[in-house]
């Protein structure tokens, strides 16, 4: 899992981990003057997970009453088990840990708590390799099936998370993956176990797509665009979840 080092922000406080050998602190913090309001120390070596390469963090449910924290890769290896810590941000306690077999790293969480998705990699060799997958809270259960673009049916995909956005009310969640086959939107349903994959030309290929971001337009749409600025090269209907309009790469 990366870790997001500037932590995750919530209305007035901010959320940080710090790791030393063995240990945690997660310190919760004013944001307007960096006041640290309360801290704790956590046996292992744990982070605020990073879902993108542009810094995008997660994990903060969206009450803002329970933080997920991910178990930080300290080795090359794959993993057998992976472990994620529930805070309870309030008083700042552990609330439980999940433990899961397999190599997995946090992906997204549904705006009522229920569903955990994982990224769950399959490869030792290429961990651009994987397939998303889902856990009930509830019911204290991996679901047996990865969440798979049904349309198109294949459960394991290959890319890196350069950027992510949200609906603002939670319930999508889109990443734009590249270094692939050819770059993608994926846009997950996370209240109802559901995934689309938006493809984007293969062209695209040949750009720095680790220089591109979501961004969303005044209309609703999503656009993606450079980070420095500019028109966008695509934007994306995400009601149909279809890309409406896209510049060519040469």
């Amino acid at each position: 899992m990366r870790q997001g080092w500037d932590g995750i922000a919530a209305k007035n406080v901010r959320y940080v981990t710090l790791t030393t050998a063995g240990w945690t602190t997660l310190a919760k913090i004013q944001r307007d003057g960096g006041r640290v309001l309360n801290w704790v120390n956590i046996k292992g070596t744990w982070g605020v997970p990073a879902v993108a390469f542009d810094g995008t963090t997660a994990g903060l449910t969206r009450d803002g009453r329970t933080l997920v924290l991910g178990q930080v890769r300290t080795s090359p290896g794959f993993r057998r088990h992976t472990s994620f810590a529930f805070i309870n941000t309030k008083h700042l306690r552990n609330a439980g840990t999940l433990r899961i077999r397999g190599d997995h790293s946090f992906d997204a969480l549904s705006p009522d708590g229920r569903y955990l998705y994982l990224v769950e990699y399959v490869s030792q060799q290429d961990l651009s390799r994987y397939r998303v997958r889902a856990y009930d809270l509830r019911a204290r259960e991996l679901l047996p099936a990865p969440v798979v673009d049904k349309r198109e049916g294949e459960s394991v995909m290959q890319g890196s998370p350069m950027s992510r956005l949200a609906s603002p009310d939670g319930t999508w969640v889109y990443t734009l993956y590249g270094n692939g086959r050819h770059p993608f939107i994926h846009a997950l349903d996370t209240r109802n176990v559901e995934a689309v994959c938006i493809d984007l030309p293969k062209s695209w290929s040949r750009i720095d797509v680790a220089g591109l971001r979501l961004r969303w337009m005044a209309d609703g749409r999503l656009a993606v665009r450079y980070q420095s600025g500019g028109r966008p090269l695509a934007t994306v209907d995400v009601k149909r979840l279809r890309v409406v309009s896209v510049v060519r790469i040469p």
